[in-house]
């Protein structure tokens, strides 16, 4: 019985000491100035491609990932 119990105690220590490292590390990447600010993503009025708002090219309403796409799309 006694070896049980120490069995139970040896996974609930890993558990909780496994729960809070997970809980540090998201914590930390929540902290990560790279990750916070997002930024909206669209999709290019030709291909479909997602992208940055400030990488896309506009015209009119649609948003294009390239000049290409853009002038393709207007024709």
């Amino acid at each position: 019985m006694a070896k049980i119990l120490l069995i139970v105690v040896v996974f609930a220590l890993v558990y909780f000491i496994v729960r809070g490292y997970a809980r540090s590390v998201a914590q930390d990447r929540n902290k990560d100035p790279t990750i916070k600010g997002g930024e909206d993503m669209v999709r290019c009025g030709h291909c479909g491609v997602h992208l940055p708002r400030s990488e896309s090219l506009g015209s009119g309403d649609a948003r294009f990932c390239s000049e290409e796409h853009r002038r393709l799309h207007g024709s």
